[in-house]
């Protein structure tokens, strides 16, 4: 018998540890096997894990595919660690000297957003005694500005005399169409952007080349006045020129439309050029397929379903090949997961008499991405059968702990973020 017990001793001492995982082990779990949700879950349950996800780490595990079920096993997982970490007592403080306390730093005012003109096109092109088109979006901030009266400084002395400057509203994207005579004579010409009523924080300026009209040279034998070379597109002149960088809502359209420009060596519009436009995580709505008379093609951004993921316009000439980045957020809340052990529940809770049981909630935008819960509350009909005992509140949801009584039926209200959900809930003997 003694023998027994101390092979059986043995082998308890040589079984392995649980290994916790790391946060790759996590990563390659999520990307890289063939197991389920509920596999990982279990993994994470049974091994915990090496490091305390910052709030940035959850939204990377979301974007990978952690669902609620893996994400409530890392809460169960780091409220153990942070309990451990509790119970260890602190090691004795050296007594530190008595000094006075430091003095109040000031506090530097907060700048207002700055009121900025960009014009789609820094260089335009016009025919002598024609018509000028400049277009400038008006911004404070990243924010457009609308029914904002400017004015194109310099453009009235082309018009002759008695002429007054071209003046533009912008519209409901911030946009500002200006219209005038291009003038007489040839030559190139800086038009600078104000606002009326207003100062911008930078100058902006428009540079404006009106050329004479190119008389037809006399006919000659092909041999002898081959025609001109097409006119190629330049990789340092080609590129995106507005709409990079915005941000918005998930199914939203994007403010301002982004503008694929392409140019020459010599920085000159060329006009009739097929350009390719591509999305990922959104889409594109009234894409033009040919360069018009600026050098640009537009097409206005739809965001995609997926928050957190970058929606990625792509454009292309030919080998030149550009990218515009813009930045979609979640959608404002649409629903409430609530989840007992890890189980969505749908109408009714059946819970034990006289035991506690925790409810997890989850917010979600009708696309179903993750979206911060503020405000979580729960009422129930009669408390001699149901009572909700704790209430809290992290990064990612929020708990509920409610202790059945008596054996019954009730009903229970939970609330947050302007939803509500209606459950029955269940008492068994």
């Amino acid at each position: 018998m003694s023998l027994r017990l101390g092979l059986t001793a043995l082998l308890v001492l040589q079984a392995p540890l649980p290994t916790p995982l790391r946060k790759t082990d996590l990563i390659r779990l999520l990307t890289g096997s063939t197991m389920t949700p509920a596999q990982i879950a279990t993994e994470v349950q049974k091994n915990c894990l090496a490091f305390t996800p910052t709030p940035r780490d959850r939204a990377n595990l979301v974007a990978l595919g952690a669902d609620s079920i893996v994400l409530a096993r890392i809460d169960a997982c780091t409220r153990a660690r942070a309990a451990a970490l509790v119970r260890r007592p602190p090691p004795p403080a050296p007594a530190a000297p008595v000094t006075p306390p430091p003095a109040p730093v000031p506090v530097a005012p907060v700048a207002p957003p700055r009121l900025v003109a960009v014009p789609l096109a820094s260089r335009v092109q016009a025919a002598v005694r024609g018509t000028a088109q400049v277009s400038v979006a008006l911004k404070r901030g990243s924010d457009p500005v609308a029914g904002a009266r400017l004015v194109l400084l310099g453009s009235a002395r082309l018009a002759g005399e008695g002429g007054a400057d071209a003046a533009a509203v912008t519209d409901e994207h911030g946009l500002a169409q200006f219209r005038f005579p291009a003038g007489g004579s040839a030559g190139t010409f800086r038009l600078g952007v104000a606002v009326e009523g207003d100062s911008l924080s930078a100058p902006a300026e428009v540079q404006l080349t009106i050329v004479a009209p190119v008389r037809p040279a006399a006919a000659l034998p092909p041999a002898v006045a081959p025609p001109p070379p097409a006119p190629r597109p330049a990789a340092d002149r080609t590129g995106f020129v507005l709409g990079m960088a915005q941000r918005g809502r998930v199914g939203e359209t994007a403010p301002l439309p982004v503008v694929f420009e392409v140019r020459d060596s010599a920085g000159s519009a060329i006009a009739g050029i097929a350009v390719i436009l591509g999305a990922v995580n959104g889409r594109l709505l009234g894409a033009q397929a040919t360069t018009d008379s600026l050098g640009q093609v537009r097409a206005q951004v739809v965001f995609g379903e997926r928050a957190g993921v970058p929606t990625v316009i792509s454009g292309s000439v030919g080998s030149i090949v550009r990218e515009a980045t813009l930045f979609p957020a979640a959608a404002p809340p649409s629903q409430l997961v609530v989840l007992l052990d890890g189980n969505a529940l749908t109408g009714q809770v059946v819970l034990l008499a006289n035991r506690a049981a925790q409810l997890r909630i989850f917010c979600r935008d009708r696309y179903g991405n993750a979206v911060s819960l503020a405000g979580l509350r729960a009422t129930v009909g009669d408390e001699r059968v149901v009572r909700v005992t704790d209430v809290t509140s992290d990064s990612l949801g929020g708990g509920l702990t409610v202790t059945a009584g008596k054996a019954g039926s009730t009903n229970l209200v939970i609330q947050g973020s302007g939803l509500r959900a209606d459950f029955s809930a269940l008492v068994r003997p």
